[in-house]
């Protein structure tokens, strides 16, 4: 999709206004920054008007979208004219160039969010071994329902989330699950969960620990068990402390086996490092090592 450069591309009938409007958009955003507008209007044909922001642009598509169908942007370019690509759900992204941008955007409001909710709600609820995490879901639902600005985070999160779960999706690694009630005091909680093969699936949990300290436990699952049966091991950060009071001891239930500690794969801090190399490491605000 490009931003096309008639006499009028953001509307109104004074080329002052869009010269100003158009440096004001090329100061906001950059090159490999993603954006998301809404559809609002069809022009004529391969043409419509895309809100972004508070600017409407008129813009060439190739397959037009319906009325208000919310879609995203890459920017390709600025100079010499404003090239941004739109990204198509589905596509297999191992070759894509567009995966650092996808999941850089995740994870960077991803953090804002849980920074938030870390200082305005899961510091007034009861520990874990207080209250189960039912009730932290419920109580998340409910700050949401009551707090425009968290609400507003959260479905910004879960819409790059959904974009994340399609690369995930198509890279055959199962399904990719953001839930931030599991563990409140803890940022980036996430589980990846395969697909069952002869009744085993492997689940994959993430959580970045106070300190910038990342943990994954990763373990199997038996689902023809009875009761189902789970056996896991702690991957630590080599400077984690939870590792000294992680053993093999830590399992609730004789079902739930923990076979010790191990240190994080280089280069894997989360989740999605883990399985996509390409990612970025580094991300303000959570002083992550390289």
């Amino acid at each position: 999709m490009r931003i096309t450069r008639n006499s009028n591309p953001y509307g109104g009938s004074q080329s002052s206004t869009t010269t100003n409007r158009g440096a004001i958009f090329k100061r906001k955003v950059k090159v490999g920054q993603l954006l998301k507008g809404r559809m609002l209007r069809i022009e004529q044909e391969g043409f419509a008007w895309v809100l972004i922001g508070d600017m409407e642009l008129l813009a060439q598509v190739e397959n037009m979208p319906e009325p208000g169908e919310w879609l995203d942007f890459l920017v390709l370019s600025l100079e010499p004219s404003v090239l941004l690509r739109q990204l198509q759900h589905g596509s297999d992204p191992r070759g894509s160039i567009f995966l650092r941008d996808y999941i850089r955007s995740y994870l960077t409001q991803r953090d804002k969010l849980d920074t938030l909710l870390a200082s305005t709600l899961w510091n007034t609820v009861p520990a874990p071994e207080e209250s189960p995490v039912e009730t932290h879901h419920t109580t998340l639902l409910n700050f949401l329902t009551q707090t425009p600005a968290a609400l507003d985070q959260f479905t910004r999160v879960m819409r790059l989330q959904t974009s994340v779960q399609h690369m995930v999706t198509a890279a055959g690694h199962g399904t990719f699950h953001y839930m931030p009630w599991l563990m409140p005091a803890a940022k980036g909680v996430e589980l990846l969960i395969s697909r069952p093969e002869n009744n085993i699936c492997t689940v994959t949990a993430g959580v970045i620990l106070e300190g910038a300290q990342h943990v994954l436990t990763t373990g199997q699952m038996n689902l023809s068990a009875t009761p189902v049966t789970f056996a896991f091991r702690h991957l630590l950060d080599k400077n984690c402390k939870a590792g000294h009071n992680t053993s093999r001891a830590h399992s609730a239930t004789t079902h739930c086996t923990c076979l010790g500690t191990a240190e994080l794969p280089a280069g894997a801090h989360d989740i999605l490092s883990l399985i996509f190399k390409e990612i970025p490491t580094q991300r303000r605000g959570l002083n992550v090592r390289a």
